[in-house]
């Protein structure tokens, strides 16, 4: 139902465009206008020689058609049927590889050749016209042929006709001239005719694609082999051996049963490495599971096919032998083994895509004292999210979308955004504050009796209390600073407090770094393994929900002026060229502007390792400004930042051009911390190491050296 010349239509598709590119921009690159292709009309004037049997007015609709495809080619899509008969360039049929290549699209297939030329030509070749002319049928020879401009003086060239540059060539198909002739009498093809030609042929170029056809190839079915069923080896050894149903035979002797009893046991070693070599088979989906919560890194079955396997066991009951194996291989094995083991199933995954997590693994326990399970945590994490990450890791965020949910506390970040945040191990990659803690719905201060203040967290999923306040306090403000405090200190292992009460029964608290207890959980749990279950939940919540672990991505070429009175980036003088460090601020500039007050961002060896994994994954043509800022600079920084945001998506028009002046300046002035030390006594016993460009003097009297 589109029509190119209504104005309607031309506006959707625009739109779409519009939307499509936007959606699909790469990093530090952007689309500063969008035009219409104009068109430029071209006539055709000539004189043919036909056959005599040939129907003039069908030559003539077929050559004004071929003239106009020639001129503007069009993108035709097919279905798939259609491209397992198309060859390549080789001859050969293409493959399904070939067929398949490129992004998905909504309606069937784009042939690679035709969309290369399906560019706007340069030049019309007269050569060219009078070859496609020659080969439709009925078409005997061509007298003459001159194409040229509508409305322009004849090419100098009549050869190679040039098209202006940037628009589309067609064809003024009512002002062109065609002569026909049958040996030496002119004829004349019935204009009605040639139209309706004309119309069927134009019908057929549409190509209009049939949306029921099928374009993609079905998923084969395949035959479930049972991988877990195993039959003992002991049913293939001769019956004198007296391991089958028939047994050692009658009459038999007791040591004679005994014997074949122990050839049993013995066999049964084997037995059991084919029977758990064929669990571990059956459960593959489970050992490469991204389920976090999934423990088990081995899988073991009994081996019931043997006669008088009760024996061998010690138990009857199937259930029963299962917990056994499991009991006596598992649950006394070392635990840490048991979760290198499910690491190591997860590396293999993330090897697969030529990706590592090793310096992570190394330094995350290292530094923070992080076990297998929270590796686990981090790489499951990390897969899941891998289809988009990985495919979209050089796009930057959609500017097309204007809510403000697509602004702020948004998803509408960056790909690179959310690759750094899977690869530094960022719960919570989202577009939001991290100057301060945002809190929302779930996280509660009321009064009490006596005009008393307490604070709640609840979880969003269930409504569930998870910390509340231990004490009262005296204003709304002071228990929101206290539940700031209980935040941070709830995501580190550190800010727990076990206890146990006199009946046995344990619970746990959050503690400040003094140690005093500023929040607790009003639950109790039967033994200490739930309680630390619990307790690596409640982390994951707050690092998730809270955390202040997060980036802000600017794209400079972004900060462009908009209208004339806009601002500019700091931007060399034009005579002082050498006292420069960037003599264009905009073209493929990146700042990155981290938290230095993070939790993990506290330690450098992580900031160390965060800044080369931003260097390795920014595409290597984009130049990254780290900037690691303290939280009275970040909530300045992010608050110009905001404002920016919602002035390039039109929700705000006031005061633009101090809102661009001040987040300009914010940004151009970030300038990184480092953490405190100071400066020692050469002749001190205990020194700490001062590192220049890694660390800060502090401000304590008598640290001042």
């Amino acid at each position: 139902d589109y029509d190119s010349t209504r104005p309607a239509d031309q506006t959707r598709v625009e739109q779409e465009a519009r939307r499509v590119m936007q959606a699909n921009r790469n990093l530090c690159e952007d689309f500063v206008v969008f035009r219409r292709v104009e068109t430029q009309s071209f006539i055709l004037c000539g004189e043919l020689e036909l056959h005599a049997a040939a129907d003039q007015a069908r030559v003539q609709a077929e050559l004004l058609h071929a003239v106009q495809q020639y001129l503007a080619p069009p993108v035709p899509t097919h279905t798939l049927a259609e491209m397992e008969q198309r060859r390549g360039q080789d001859g050969s049929p293409l493959t399904v590889e070939e067929i398949f290549d490129g992004p998905a699209l909504d309606n069937g297939f784009i042939d690679d050749a035709e969309l290369a030329r399906a560019a706007l030509r340069t030049d019309i070749r007269l050569s060219d016209l009078i070859g496609l002319i020659m080969a439709i049928d009925g078409v005997a020879a061509v007298r003459e042929l001159v194409i040229q401009a509508e409305g322009e003086d004849p090419a100098a060239n009549p050869w190679v006709v040039p098209v202006a540059s940037g628009k589309k060539a067609v064809l003024n198909m009512a002002a062109s001239r065609l002569v026909l002739y049958k040996r030496t009498l002119p004829v004349t093809a019935d204009a009605a005719r040639v139209r309706d030609h004309l119309h069927t042929l134009a019908e057929a170029a549409a190509n209009r694609f049939d949306p029921a056809a099928a374009n993609d190839y079905p998923v084969p079915r395949g035959r479930f082999r049972h991988p877990q069923a195993y039959l003992s080896i002991q049913h293939h050894f001769p019956a004198i051996y007296g391991l089958g149903e028939a047994g050692p035979g009658e009459p038999a002797s007791a040591e004679r049963a005994a014997e074949v009893l122990q050839l049993k046991g013995y066999l049964l070693f084997f037995d059991q490495l084919m029977a758990d070599y064929l669990a571990q088979l059956a459960h593959v989906g489970d050992l490469f599971s991204l389920d976090p919560t999934m423990r088990r890194a081995t899988f073991r079955q009994a081996v019931t096919s043997i006669v008088d396997h009760a024996k061998l066991y010690g138990v009857a009951d199937v259930d029963d032998i299962e917990s056994l194996l499991t009991t006596t291989v598992e649950e006394e094995a070392d635990r840490e083994a048991h979760l290198e083991r499910r690491n190591r199933f997860l590396d293999h995954l993330i090897a697969r895509f030529a990706e590592r997590f090793t310096e992570f693994a190394h330094l995350m326990h290292a530094e923070f004292g992080a076990d297998g399970e929270e590796l686990i945590a981090h790489k499951c994490a990390f897969l899941q999210n891998y289809p988009e990450t990985s495919s979209g890791r050089a796009l930057a965020w959609n500017q097309s979308l204007r809510d403000e949910s697509d602004l702020w506390n948004s998803a509408n970040i960056s790909g690179l955004e959310r690759r750094l945040a899977g690869l530094l191990g960022i719960a919570n990659p989202l577009r939001r504050n991290l100057g301060d803690i945002a809190f929302d719905i779930y996280v509660e201060v009321d009064d009490t009796e006596g005009d008393e203040f307490r604070f709640r967290i609840r979880s969003r999923q269930t409504g569930k209390i998870i910390l509340s306040s231990s004490t009262r306090y005296a204003t709304a403000e002071l228990a929101w600073a206290e539940l700031r405090v209980v935040i941070r200190c709830g995501q580190q292992p550190e800010g727990y407090q076990r206890r146990l009460t006199r009946d046995g029964r344990h619970y746990f608290n959050v503690i400040d770094p003094t140690g005093e207890v500023v929040a607790r959980r009003i639950e109790y749990f039967v033994d200490p393994e739930r309680m630390e279950a619990a307790i690596d939940a409640t982390i994951d919540y707050l690092r998730v929900n809270y955390s202040e672990e997060g980036m802000y991505v600017i794209e400079n070429i972004l900060l462009l002026p908009g209208e004339a009175t806009d601002p500019f980036l700091p931007i060399c003088p034009a005579g002082d060229r050498r006292a420069c460090a960037d003599i264009d601020p905009y073209s493929y500039r990146l700042h990155i502007v981290l938290p230095a007050y993070g939790s993990r961002f506290h330690s450098m060896a992580f900031r160390r390792f965060a800044e080369e994994v931003i260097r390795e994954e920014t595409p290597a043509h984009i130049l990254p400004k780290i900037c690691w800022v303290d939280r009275e600079t970040m909530a300045r920084f992010e608050g110009a930042y905001r404002d920016w945001l919602f002035l390039r998506a039109g929700r705000e028009r006031s005061r633009r051009q101090d809102k661009l002046t001040r987040f300009i300046t914010e940004l151009t002035t970030l300038r990184n911390v480092y953490p405190a030390q100071r400066l020692h006594d050469c002749a001190a016993q205990e020194q700490e190491l001062f590192i220049l460009g890694q660390s800060g003097l502090g401000t304590e009297e008598g640290n001042r050296q």
